[in-house]
C-alpha cells in the first residue's frame, strides 16, 4: 500500500544527495587550490649555454649565450666542493663572460655548474670531466703567447680554447653558439668572433682548425688577430673629438686592430682602407669589440 506524499518524499532524498555531493567537490577544489597558491608554482630553470674547458692548471667556465645568472644564484662545484668563489663567480654571469681558477697542485675531477633558485630547487645547468692529476706538474703556461707573443703583451678578456669549443659542440645537442668578443685560441692562431653564430655537429665533427672551418663554412665572422697590420691608436685621430676624420690612410676596415685607453679592439664593420666615412674612431661604437687590455 502506498500512502499519501510517500512518492515525493522519495524524489527529495536524490536532489538532496546530488547538492551535497557537489558542495563537497566545491570545498575541495578551494582546498585543493589553496594548498597549490600557498606553495607556489615551480620555477623554470633559466636557459644558459654554458662551456667548461681547461688548459693546464687553468679551469674556465664560459657562458656563451642565455640567461644572465645573478650573482649568488649560481655554484660552481669542482667534485662537489664549492669553488665558486675561487672563480671569482661573485659577479653576473651572462653571454660572453669567463671564470677562471687557477688549481695550482690541486686535482680537478668533474667541474659542475649548478643553478638554485629562490625556492631552493637546484637545476644542474653544465657538467665536464676534466681529469687533471694532482701532482703540480702539467702544463701551467696558460696557453702561451704563440709564435706572436701576443698573451706576453695582452691580457684576452674572454679566452677559449678552439678544440675545447669543438669537443662542447659535439657533445651538445645540436651546436653551440660562438659569442660575439671571444677570442678562440688553436694552434698558436687567436681568432675573435664578431657574431653569435652557432657552430653546427656536423661543422664540428671533424675537429677542423679555425682556418679549416672559415675556409669550409665561409664563415667571416671569425677574424684572425694579425699584428703584423697596421695597429691603430689614439695618434691616428683626435682622441678630444671623435667626430673629427682619420688622419690618413691607410683607414681601418674589417678585422683592423685599435688601441686606445690601454684596451686592444678590433674592427667587426667593413670599410674601406681608401674612404675616411665608414669606421668610427669612437671605440665604443657597433664598429668595434673589444677583445684584450694591453698590460
Amino acid at each position: 500500500m502506498i500512502l499519501p506524499g510517500s512518492q515525493k518524499d522519495d524524489a527529495v532524498s536524490p536532489v538532496i544527495g546530488t547538492i551535497f555531493l557537489v558542495a563537497l567537490t566545491i570545498v575541495l577544489i578551494g582546498i585543493v587550490g589553496a594548498a597549490m597558491m600557498a606553495y607556489g608554482l615551480p620555477e623554470p630553470a633559466p636557459i644558459a649555454g654554458i662551456s667548461i674547458g681547461s688548459q693546464g692548471n687553468t679551469t674556465t667556465v664560459t657562458q656563451m649565450n642565455g640567461a644572465v645568472l645573478p650573482a649568488g644564484s649560481y655554484t660552481i662545484l669542482v667534485d662537489g666542493v664549492d669553488k665558486t668563489a675561487a672563480f671569482g663567480g661573485n659577479v653576473e654571469f651572462g653571454p660572453g663572460i669567463t671564470l677562471s681558477w687557477d688549481s695550482g697542485s690541486e686535482a680537478v675531477g668533474t667541474v659542475s655548474v649548478v643553478y638554485t633558485s629562490d625556492k631552493g630547487v637546484s637545476t644542474l645547468l653544465a657538467e665536464k670531466n676534466i681529469g687533471k692529476a694532482g701532482s703540480g706538474g702539467g702544463d701551467d703556461s696558460g696557453g702561451g703567447g704563440g709564435s706572436d707573443g701576443f698573451e706576453d703583451t695582452h691580457t684576452i678578456l674572454h679566452r677559449f680554447e678552439w678544440q675545447t669549443f669543438l669537443d662542447e659542440v659535439n657533445a651538445s645537442t645540436s651546436g653551440i653558439f660562438l659569442g660575439e668578443g671571444i677570442v678562440y685560441v688553436d694552434d698558436g692562431e687567436y681568432w675573435v668572433s664578431i657574431d653569435n653564430k652557432r657552430v653546427s655537429k656536423a661543422d664540428a665533427a671533424t675537429n677542423p682548425s679555425i682556418q679549416t672551418y672559415v675556409d669550409k663554412t665561409a664563415d667571416n665572422r671569425l677574424l684572425k688577430i694579425d699584428l703584423s697590420k697596421k695597429i691603430f691608436t689614439a695618434s691616428d685621430m683626435d682622441p678630444t673629438d671623435f667626430s673629427q676624420p682619420w688622419k690618413s690612410t691607410p683607414y681601418p676596415t674589417v678585422g683592423s686592430l685599435y688601441e686606445y685607453d690601454s684596451t686592444l679592439y678590433i674592427c667587426k664593420s667593413k670599410g674601406d682602407v681608401t674612404s675616411d666615412s665608414k669606421i668610427s674612431r669612437d671605440p665604443s661604437s657597433r664598429d668595434w669589440v673589444d677583445i684584450a687590455d694591453i698590460k
